[in-house]
């Protein structure tokens, strides 16, 4: 009888250890796979986070925005912005800055297309300068090319009047002129051989309307890319001071 109750001890012992073991191992499951649960479930919020910002980065940095100022007339109090988006992302245009004035927007342009916004009031001081800026909801600040806008003796000015010119090119060789009826002053002419894009650009003395031609040599002739030439015409103060024109030489 003594034996067996030993016996009998011992194998409740036995059982009463691996019950333990056992109860041991569900209390540790239940806190450890949920524990690695919330782990890898915060590990994936993470990832999706930095991917956005990623991505949200990369929108920005896409962002290429004309913005030009002018003011509706050469004396107006009214100020017009000429938003011209030339990246490959639409933009959302939330805000117009004219020096430490804001005005509020929620506007869209489309990738390569333009708005124009305003009119906005400015409040007029003889001697005064204005800077005219543009903000994007991708937080992207875009101030005029145009540059700063003056107000002196009731009259509004600019520093310089322009046409800007790109020729899109691999390889070749150029000549760009721009010139009126009246005015044809020397241009550019290619030294050697152009690789890559050519930007030109040529200062104006007053408003009106240009011609662009741009030839490239073919053979022994200088022949106009397609397209050109190209009249424009600058209508400051009624628009913008400064005229782009592109031309595509790459398979001419």
């Amino acid at each position: 009888m003594r034996t067996l109750h030993i016996m009998r001890l011992r194998k409740g012992r036995g059982v009463s250890t691996v019950l333990g073991t056992l109860i041991f191992i569900g209390i540790l499951f239940s806190a450890v796979i949920p524990m690695f649960l919330v782990m890898k479930q915060a590990d994936t919020i993470y990832t999706q986070k930095v991917h956005e910002m990623e991505n949200r980065d990369e929108e920005r940095a896409s962002e290429v925005v004309e913005a030009y100022g002018y003011p509706v007339n050469e004396t107006s109090s009214e100020l017009m912005v000429r938003v011209a988006n030339n990246g490959v992302v639409p933009i959302k245009i939330v805000r117009i800055w004219v020096n430490d004035v804001d005005y509020s927007q929620n506007t869209m342009v489309a990738s390569l297309e333009t708005e124009v916004l305003g009119p906005f009031p400015v409040s007029l001081k003889d001697g005064t300068s204005y800077v005219v800026k543009v903000t994007t909801e991708r937080g992207n600040v875009f101030a005029s090319t145009a540059g700063t806008l003056y107000f002196t003796d009731g009259y509004w000015f600019t520093p310089s009047l322009g046409i800007h010119v790109l020729v899109l090119n691999w390889v070749g060789k150029y000549k760009i002129s721009i010139y009126n009826i009246t005015w044809h002053p020397e241009g550019y002419e290619t030294q050697g051989i152009d690789f890559g894009d050519i930007e030109w650009s040529q200062l104006v003395d007053e408003p009106g309307g240009y011609t662009v031609s741009v030839m490239k040599k073919k053979g022994g002739d200088w022949v106009p890319l397609p397209g050109t030439p190209i009249g424009v015409v600058i209508t400051w103060p009624g628009g913008s001071p400064v005229i782009n024109v592109i031309a595509d030489g790459r398979d001419f």
